[in-house]
Formats: C-alpha cells, sequence, structure tokens
C-alpha cells in the first residue's frame, strides 16, 4: 500500500469515527431530554398535589374552626342549662317546703295520713281493686285509690288510657254513691327521677308539670263520668314523693302512679268544702274557663314567688 492509500483509508476511518461520535452525542441529547420532561412532569404533578393538599389543609381548617364554634355555642347552652336546672331545683325546693307546710296543716284540712272509711263504702273499694288488680290498688288505711300510671296513660302523656276508663268510671259510680256522699276527692298525681325527655317537655316541662297535669286528666275523667268538678282537688309532686326508692339509673315503676284520697268533708276545714257557705255557689267567668283547659288547672302556689319562664 503506498502513501497515497494510506492517507485515504485514515480519511475513511476517520470519517466513520467522527460520525460514531455524532451519533453517540444525539442518541444521549434525546435521552437527556426525555429524562428532563419526565422529571418536570413529575414536578407540575407534585405541585398540583401540594396545591391539593393545601386545600385540604385550608377546608380541614375551616371544619375544625366551624367545629370550635359549635362547641363554644354549645357550651354557652350548657352553663345556661345548668344554671336553668339549679334555678328549676331551687324552686323545686321551695314549692316543696310550701307543699311540706300545707301537709302539716293539712291540705286544705285534709289529713290523709290514715282514715277509717264507712264499712259499706270500704268494701265496694275493696271489691273495685280485686275487680280491677292490674290498673288500680286500694289502701284501706290511707282511704286512698292507687292507679298505675303505666297502665293508666302512656309513656310522657298525659291522656288517660280508653283500657282504664271502665274502671275510671265504675270508682266515679262509688263516689257518687250515697256511701261516698259526704267526702271529698283529692287526686294526686306523681312521677318516677327520670328527667323529662325534649317530646314530653314540649307539653310537660318538668315532673311536677306532667305529674299534675295526669292527676288534673283524672279529675276530668271522673267529671266524665259525673263526678261534681266541687266535690274534686288536685296535686302534684313530681318525682319527690317515691314510694319505693329508685334504682341507679331510675325509674321505678311503682313511683309513677296517680293517688285519689277520698277525704270527709267534716275534715275540711270551713271555706273549703264544696259549696261552703252557699247552696249553689257561683262560678265566675274565670272559673269557667278553668275547668274547660285541664292545663289550665295545674295551677300554681304562690305563683308569683315561683314564676317560671
Amino acid at each position: 500500500m503506498n502513501k497515497y492509500q494510506r492517507l485515504t483509508m485514515l480519511a475513511v476511518f476517520g470519517g466513520l469515527a467522527l460520525t460514531s461520535v455524532g451519533c453517540v452525542s444525539r442518541d444521549e441529547f434525546l435521552r437527556t431530554e426525555f429524562a428532563r420532561r419526565k422529571a418536570a412532569e413529575r414536578a407540575d404533578a407534585a405541585e398540583r398535589d401540594l396545591a391539593d393538599e393545601r386545600n385540604r389543609v385550608l377546608s380541614l381548617e375551616a371544619e375544625r374552626d366551624a367545629l370550635r364554634r359549635e362547641l363554644d355555642t354549645k357550651s354557652a347552652m350548657n352553663e345556661t342549662l345548668l344554671a336553668e336546672n339549679k334555678r328549676l331545683d331551687e324552686f323545686a325546693r321551695k314549692l316543696q317546703a310550701q307543699m311540706d307546710d300545707v301537709l302539716k296543716k293539712g291540705v286544705g284540712g285534709i289529713e290523709v295520713v290514715e282514715v277509717k272509711l264507712p264499712p259499706e263504702l270500704d268494701k265496694a273499694l275493696k271489691d273495685l281493686a280485686a275487680q280491677y288488680p292490674d290498673a288500680i290498688e286500694y289502701d284501706p288505711q290511707r282511704g286512698a285509690v292507687r292507679w298505675k300510671s303505666d297502665l293508666t296513660f302512656d309513656k310522657g302523656s298525659d291522656q288517660v288510657k280508653e283500657t282504664v276508663k271502665q274502671a275510671m268510671q265504675a270508682f266515679a259510680n262509688i263516689v257518687n254513691s250515697a256511701a261516698a256522699s259526704q267526702f271529698e276527692v283529692i287526686v294526686v298525681g306523681h312521677t318516677d327521677n327520670l328527667p323529662i325527655g325534649p317530646i314530653t317537655g314540649k307539653n310537660h316541662p318538668t315532673n311536677w308539670h306532667l305529674s299534675s297535669h295526669r292527676a288534673i286528666a283524672v279529675m276530668f275523667a271522673l267529671k266524665s263520668f259525673g263526678v261534681d268538678f266541687h266535690r274534686m282537688g288536685v296535686m302534684g309532686y313530681g318525682e319527690h314523693r317515691p314510694r319505693v326508692p329508685n334504682p341507679p339509673r331510675g325509674g321505678a315503676e311503682e313511683n309513677r302512679r296517680v293517688e285519689i284520697f277520698l277525704v270527709s268533708s267534716k275534715e275540711m276545714v270551713p271555706g273549703m268544702q264544696a259549696n261552703a257557705g252557699t247552696t249553689s255557689p257561683r262560678r265566675t267567668a274565670t272559673d269557667a274557663a278553668s275547668l274547660e283547659s285541664p292545663k289550665t288547672l295545674a295551677g300554681d302556689i304562690n305563683a308569683e314567688e315561683f314564676e317560671t319562664p
């Protein structure tokens, strides 16, 4: 091979080498560009994820702030309710003290500790209790007929059930008999110690109301069976005169009751007997309105002193 041929070969191989180097640089460039684009896409996606996360955090913070405000509102309401409960407890204690004072003197001259009913009346009430043992009990020492609230009323209601009206009519017949003609009828409501729920509270804000309203309902039922209004009176003790201790969770059935006492008219103080001082007592418009509305008769003892909201 001469010098010219060697130079030609070197030129050819040199060109091939340069071409090879150029191809390698272009592939590397493409790979680098592809990697750069992928990295940019990942960065964009990460930025979007970060923005979404920031928005989620802002939303959670807003929700947290709303919950805090709601909690503050409920805390304020709870404090108000606690204060109201404390006030109602004080009201109940004062009213209980007043009722106890009245009882010491006799409710309108009534002594309901131990009585002796005439034999004919006593027998009639014993027979009544034997005829309706599920609904009523008779206490001869107190001259009292005890109506079981769970059978007389639905839960939280002051509407007398139809199922006990037959027994109540039979009792009214006894009250209207000659043997009971000299006796007054005192209806006393009692509840257990369970607090009043929101639905019941719309009509009966406290157990005082519920016990009084139930006593009033029984009085109106007796009126519908012919017992004269002027022979009847009503009282309500709420949960404050239990027959038995309430269990830890409250609500002893024996404490939910309405008791009816038969009290001799002779034991009533002057002015408290039916038709006292007149042969035909006049009824005012206010009296008539109160007779039309059972809730009105729940009444307040010393209402000015114990005003409730």
